[in-house]
């Protein structure tokens, strides 16, 4: 079973404790982590190991990936919106920055596009026979 599967679930679930009690500054932060792990989950498939994080992770390395492998070319997330809204609102320099520096609305925007990333890589991965289960 993938780790970053693994860590993207961890990651998503707590995102999403963080959202229901409005702690923005942490869910902004923790949830650019779940599409990381979800989009490096996809590039796993074509035994490529990527060590940047998101927010440097170009369209490239995502296609690269899909030209490399089939697996990974059923889940497009160098076209995918949402990546392009992880890369352009997060960065892991977040953790550093003053409480009250992430707005609602943008907390939301990368929450929003990490939980469509994770069911678009990591649920797909399931439903595909990659992954046994959504990991826990």
């Amino acid at each position: 079973m993938s780790a970053y599967a693994s860590a993207a679930c961890r990651h998503l679930q707590d995102a999403r404790l963080l959202f229901d009690n409005r702690r923005w500054d942490n869910v902004g932060y923790l949830a650019g982590y779940v599409g990381e792990c979800a989009a490096k989950a996809v590039i796993e498939l074509a035994s490529i190991r990527v060590p940047l994080h998101v927010d440097r992770m170009s369209r490239n390395i995502l296609t690269l990936a899909a030209d490399i492998s089939l697996a990974a070319r059923r889940y497009p997330l160098d076209l995918d919106p949402h990546m392009d809204t992880l890369r352009t609102h997060w960065n892991p320099g977040i953790r550093y920055s003053r409480t009250g520096s992430i707005s609602e609305i943008t907390a939301t925007s990368i929450f929003v596009a990490a939980e469509s990333v994770f069911r678009r890589s990591v649920q797909g991965l399931v439903l595909d026979g990659y992954l046994e289960r959504v990991p826990q």
